[in-house]
């Protein structure tokens, strides 16, 4: 390493103990760093059937070391081809690519299927406002009276109103 340093910078000179920290440092700092890469991980089921990973196995538990998955995948046309995976009801998975294409809803399928979603959330409105709770006045006894509220009663109309447009069909 001396060899390579310029001829003016000398052994006891700042420069070259700045050099020298500043590769020390580097050197630590990669260290530290890549060591979570290199740890070994375990795997293990407890007594409840719970899955557990950790940097140590746990004391009187058989765990398994889980294999370094940080390689790189094989090209896709050395991938050994599997079956397609079976349908287990959930969205937003793959289809499989054999797979014939879903057919594309017609305009009327779609605007049906618009109209009942609007009747849908027409109807669950007017439900909150049947259920919502009714205003309270006192008497001149103090006692609570309930109090039909117009406001109330026109907005639950008009609300009837909209279902019965929206839901026609």
């Amino acid at each position: 390493m001396i060899l390579c340093l310029p001829y003016s910078v000398k052994r006891n000179s700042k420069l070259f103990r700045a050099l020298l920290h500043f590769l020390i440092l580097t050197a630590a700092v990669f260290v530290i760093e890549a060591a979570p890469t290199f740890a070994q991980v375990y795997k293990w089921v407890d007594e409840r059937g719970v899955t557990h990973y950790g940097e140590r196995p746990p004391q009187g538990a058989k765990a398994t070391e889980v294999q370094d998955k940080l390689a790189s995948p094989p090209p896709a046309s050395a991938a050994p081809q599997s079956s397609p995976p079976k349908d287990s009801g959930q969205e937003g998975q793959a289809a499989p690519k054999n797979a014939p294409p879903k057919p594309i809803p017609s305009k009327e399928q779609v605007e049906a299927a618009n109209r009942q979603k609007q009747c849908d959330q027409q109807r669950a409105i007017l439900a909150r406002l049947k259920d919502s709770p009714p205003s309270y006045t006192l008497n001149e006894k103090g006692e609570k009276v309930q109090v039909p509220s117009p406001e109330q009663s026109e907005t639950i109309a008009r609300q009837e109103k909209r279902v019965i447009e929206q839901c026609k069909n």
